[in-house]
């Protein structure tokens, strides 16, 4: 039976394997794969394997592949399915493709799970006080390359918006954080003021948002450093933020979505050190010093992560019963500290924008995804019945979803809606939801291949896109230019090779993958359950519910900027299901 069961296991492995890379039956390297997967089910069987396991083990590992496997059979059925006609025969074989493919996830992490679990990547005993300033220093100082080049910083159009609505060119907006919009300001009328150039103002805007997520590089180093964490990992932390190209392009471009994750990762790093005090009866009520080094902080990130996105805040609420119930017996000390950023949110959110007259994003701004399953619907030609059609039409130009439907971007067929049916969407929600279920039972498979088109780079690893491509200011009306100090083919081409290595590099391309962030999130807070730490999974929780909202409600498929957050908080993530309090 044992023999057999190595046998079947290794059969479905490969016959997962070769629907998803196209191999023909009769490749020669097929025999050898079998013979390979034979060996590792047969050591992942054995007794010396089993020995390192602990009960939580396979319940753990199988949740984790029926996720991986799940995601990857949804991303690539298409492949899988490639010359098959038959619906049953296709139904056959993505179910044992998928099955396969869940032998693999789960004897990988039946591997990884326990050989994670026996690292100690804490007890160290002593870590220079100075690391944390090391971390800036270095940050700063790579950075720099990014900031002369792109001077006076990276302005797309959504850049360019928001400097329009500085300098009172389009009434004020939230569709793109009018707290962000606020900070660029500031900075620009400093500028401004002192020289009179409108790109000084803009380069300190820059600079400032430079000096912000090295500092939070900073904070996280010192985390690790109150974690115990060993030097090596924090030096290799280091490393990372200042190396990195995506952190120091994403250093000089003027989005919000760059202090936001700066923001998310000190929310995060705090909520560690919370978690380092101790989550439940030894929680103490902080020392005066902890006040400007964790609370101000916490509250601080907390208000900002929920003012720059939208989602930010959906992400912070969702958390928020998880942090109190974990820490349910310091009620007394963390209520106060929740409410007090909420009510920071929440007066900015609405009092201060009501004074200001700062316009909402609009309803349409949240569907992403339903009106993208609606157009694929209409653009395919499919049917849908008379009452149906009507609503339709009385939201957008049916007419023109062929021509302007794109399968990973929904603005325009958001726009085509605000074109002439916005008002009536509006005053219409309810008739909304409802024809677009109706139309999904209908049409099940076209709502289904919408949505991954849409968002499966966003939980599927292997979807392709590139990363840093925006350069300088893009044109506008209001007279601004990119002004580069670095410049020349030398610097081009430098910059060209640091953004097409990962395209080349195997291993490393993996750490520009947003797909493969989330599993690694996923896997990190199996990690804290099964470690015994499960009060550590808090640290995961608000990225965690950020992914979540990207996948429902993302505008561009495999946006970079959009997941930022996650790429800048992972040093946190990895190595939070191994730290704890001294007396846990």
């Amino acid at each position: 039976m044992y023999h057999l069961k190595i046998l079947i296991s290794s059969f479905f492995a490969l016959f997962a394997v070769m629907r998803l890379t196209g191999m023909e039956t009769g490749n020669p390297f097929s025999v050898i794969l079998f013979i390979v997967l034979l060996y590792i089910f047969h050591a992942l069987n054995s007794d010396a394997a089993e020995s390192r396991m602990e009960p939580k083990d396979p319940p753990l590992c199988a949740v984790l592949s029926l996720c991986f496997a799940t995601f990857t059979v949804a991303a690539k059925y298409e492949t899988i399915c490639a010359e098959l006609t038959s619906g049953l025969f296709c139904a056959v074989v993505l179910f044992f493709t998928w099955f396969g493919l869940f032998l693999i996830y789960f004897y990988f992490s039946i591997w990884l799970m326990p050989t994670a679990g026996r690292l100690h990547i804490t007890g160290n005993a002593y870590s220079p006080t100075w690391f944390p300033i090391v971390a800036v220093a270095a940050c700063m100082l790579c950075w720099l390359p990014y900031f002369l080049y792109e001077y006076p910083g990276v302005m797309t159009p959504d850049s360019i918006n928001q400097y329009a609505q500085i300098i009172g060119a389009y009434e004020l907006s939230n569709h793109h954080s009018i707290v962000h919009t606020a900070l660029i300001g500031l900075f620009y009328h400093i500028g401004t003021t002192l020289t009179g150039d409108a790109h000084f103002g803009l380069a300190l805007y820059t600079l400032a948002q430079m000096l912000f997520m090295a500092l939070v590089a900073g904070y996280v180093v010192k985390t690790m450093q109150t974690a115990y964490i060993k030097t090596p990992i924090i030096i290799v932390s280091i490393l990372f933020y200042a190396l990195m190209p995506y952190n120091g392009i994403c250093a000089v471009t003027i989005w919000k979505d760059i202090p936001f994750a700066g923001c998310v990762t000190l929310f995060t790093a705090a909520l560690v050190r919370f978690l380092l005090r101790g989550s439940a009866s030894h929680f103490t009520k902080p020392r005066p010093s902890e006040y400007f080094t964790l609370v101000l902080p916490y509250v601080l990130s907390g208000a900002m992560l929920s003012l720059l996105r939208a989602n930010g805040f959906y992400a912070f609420l969702a958390s928020l019963p998880f942090i109190l119930f974990i820490y349910r017996k310091s009620l007394k000390i963390m209520l106060p500290v929740h409410a007090a950023i909420l009510a920071l949110v929440l007066f900015v959110k609405y009092p201060v924008m009501q004074v200001y007259d700062v316009r909402q994003p609009d309803f349409v701004e949240s569907l992403s995804v339903p009106v993208q399953q609606l157009a694929r619907v209409i653009a395919n030609g499919e049917s849908v019945t008379g009452e149906q059609l009507e609503f339709l039409e009385s939201i957008m130009d049916v007419t023109k979803v062929s021509d302007l439907y794109t399968p990973d971007v929904s603005d325009n067929i958001k726009n085509l809606i605000r074109e002439s049916g916005n008002d009536y969407l509006e005053a219409h929600k309810s008739e909304f939801f409802k024809n677009w279920f109706l139309i999904g039972l209908s049409h099940p498979k076209t709502y289904f291949d919408a949505f991954v088109s849409q968002t499966s780079g966003f939980w599927y690893p292997d979807v392709s896109y590139e990363v840093g491509l925006a350069d300088g200011i893009y044109t506008n009306d209001f007279g601004l230019y990119w002004q580069p100090v670095l410049h020349g083919g030398i610097a081009v081409k430098i910059r060209e090779v640091l953004f097409k290595l990962q395209d080349l590099a195997p291993l490393y391309g993996s750490l520009w993958s947003i797909g493969m962030m989330l599993w690694m999130l996923l896997f990190t807070l199996a990690l804290s359950i099964r470690i015994g730490k499960p009060a550590n999974v808090l640290a995961g929780l608000p990225i965690l519910f950020l992914m979540l909202t990207l996948i429902i409600a993302t505008p561009v498929a495999t946006e970079f900027r959009y997941a930022y957050t996650v790429f800048f908080c992972m040093p946190v993530l990895l190595t939070a299901p191994f730290v704890g309090a001294k007396n846990q």
